[in-house]
């Protein structure tokens, strides 16, 4: 009777064991299923900009050596917002952000991007490593592990000079009800503590949470880098040893952590146990001198296992865009590119360009593409720099730094009128000028916010000091006396349209030369404007 119950008691076990692994293949069958469906899309819930952007807005100690950071001026004029958009396929808040900070951050060396272009092509090419890579990292695809950007770049609190008497009172939580059931003390003493105790979590809770609430997912994050160290390749074994590296030093804070990752909001009791027992606060002043010793390590771990999302979004999103090349880097002044196109514009016309001159002016009509092909080579540029990677069948350049002045307005709530923000504008790419690097100056009508005379004698100024053997420049402008005077500095290039009886026609393509449309009237005509102003125009021109 006592080995059947034996070999039922075995029976059931193996049965169980049975029940749980196969859950385990249909659930992972199930995950694998999904990240599948996903891939080469965008997402259908991505994360919103304002938790992309939280690590590179805490993260500000870093020494700029093999980067530059983009200024909100060119990043809004490229409309890099909506080109992140675009990217941005990551599982978790950390990946998003690290994605942010690569494109807000591009490279100046190849060092770099030869390592994160190995990586992706991998992620492209080996697609169970990529799944199990994607499998681990969505233990953090969890909203509040966006925190942990500021726990781990902000200073972080001393630990109270009163941690004493927190653990006293953490204990006695414990103790009280064991001697209450043992009628030692009467039960009203527990109650006591419970008030107590709920005074202190409610004053701390406020000073501690965004802590508190980012450090519950340090185990989790600690855990995933032990499973992706475990999963990468011999050719990625420095990176596996920076893994192990910094998970040795950070060990013992995974289990002084332990407990802060029960979420209290989803369950009241959890809330109130807290409460009660002031875990969360004595956990968090047991780990901090931990925290502060190996938090270099700990951001590192963030900035590894953000990388590894950030780098598999990108392996989707050249799979969405394939017309993509790999940018030549050269030492030399050669700027040349084949079919460049902009990412962001619907069956975009692609155009070749080689800057025999390191300046340019480029005109047209509104509408021409004059605008756009400006934004279509800074986004490039920005592009290959960031993610080894351009729009076109041959971007062959230096490294550039992309500085632009290309969408100006009133600043209403400083008081600065249109033409004042131009000219803080355009004195930036003045300023930047003036140091070693090089850079890519984009610039769409130069003070268009005065009069045509001093409009006229400020820009020449402005461009004749921006002429260098350095820089490359391009200035598009309707200012057609520009192409005359800066004739012998300045390239001259541009973009037409034609005007028929349905109206007006751009071919989107750069010619040489400048532009010589004398659409601007006729095109008034076509809209319906009256006669007498469209005769009462053509007329003064004549004169």
């Amino acid at each position: 009777m006592t080995l059947f119950r034996a070999e039922f008691f075995l029976a059931f076990i193996l049965i169980i064991a049975v029940f749980v692994k196969a859950s385990i293949h249909i659930n992972k069958k199930r995950l694998v299923k999904k990240i599948n469906g996903g891939w080469g899309k965008l997402p259908e819930f991505p994360y919103d900009l304002e938790t992309s952007k939280l690590y590179s807005r805490f993260n500000k100690q870093r020494e700029a050596k093999d980067f530059y950071s983009i200024d909100e001026e060119t990043w809004k004029d490229l409309d890099l917002n909506e080109l992140f958009e675009t990217i941005n396929r990551t599982i978790t808040p950390i990946g998003s952000q690290i994605l942010y900070d690569m494109l807000k951050h591009p490279r100046i060396s190849l060092e770099e991007l030869s390592k994160r272009e190995k990586i992706i092509s991998t992620f492209s090419e080996n697609i169970s490593f990529r799944q199990n890579i994607q499998l681990a990292l969505l233990g953090l695809a969890k909203l509040p592990v966006k925190y942990l950007a500021y726990s781990l770049w902000h200073p972080l609190p001393d630990k109270s000079k009163y941690a004493f008497v927190f653990y006293f009172l953490s204990a006695l939580s414990i103790w009280l009800p064991v001697l209450a059931v043992l009628n030692f003390i009467h039960w009203g003493f527990i109650a006591l503590i419970f008030v107590v105790n709920i005074i202190i979590y409610n004053l701390y809770e406020k000073k501690l949470s965004q802590f508190v609430i980012s450090f519950k997912y340090l185990s989790e994050l600690i855990g995933i880098a032990h499973k992706i160290a475990n999963l990468l390749p011999a050719e990625f074994n420095y990176i596996k040893k920076e893994l192990v590296s910094e998970l040795k030093r950070a060990k013992s804070i995974g289990k002084k952590v332990y407990s802060l990752q029960f979420d209290d909001s989803a369950n009241v009791f959890v809330v109130y146990y807290n409460m009660y027992t002031l875990s969360s606060i004595t956990t968090f002043f047991t780990a901090i001198n931990s925290l502060k010793k190996n938090i270099n390590s700990l951001q590192r771990l963030f900035e590894i296992v953000g990388s590894f999302d950030a780098l598999i979004a990108i392996a989707s999103y050249r799979k969405q865009f394939p017309n993509f090349c790999h940018p030549d880097f050269s030492d030399s002044a050669t700027f040349r590119v084949n079919k460049i196109s902009h990412p962001l514009v619907t069956n975009p016309i692609p155009n070749d360009f080689n800057f025999d001159t390191k300046c340019l002016l480029v005109t047209g009509s509104n509408m021409s593409g004059k605008s756009t092909f400006l934004k279509t080579l800074g986004v490039n540029a920005i592009l290959a720099q960031s993610f080894n990677m351009c729009f076109a069948e041959k971007y062959e350049a230096p490294f550039l730094k992309v500085i632009s002045s290309i969408e100006r307005s009133d600043d209403l709530i400083n008081g600065k009128s249109y033409y004042m923000s131009e000219v803080e504008s355009i004195l930036r790419i003045i300023n930047s000028s003036k140091n070693r690097s090089v850079h890519l100056f984009l610039i769409d009508e130069i003070f268009r916010g005065t009069n045509s005379t001093e409009r006229t004698a400020a820009s020449i100024e402005v461009l004749k000091y921006l002429h260098n053997d350095k820089d490359f420049v391009i200035v598009a402008t309707h200012d057609l006396q520009l192409t005359d005077i800066l004739n012998a500095s300045y390239q001259n290039f541009h973009f037409r349209e034609t005007m028929t009886e349905t109206g007006l026609h751009f071919d989107y393509k750069l010619h040489p030369g400048k532009s010589n449309s004398k659409n601007a009237i006729a095109l008034l005509k076509y809209v319906g404007y009256p006669e007498s102003i469209v005769d009462g125009a053509n007329k003064l021109i004549e004169k």
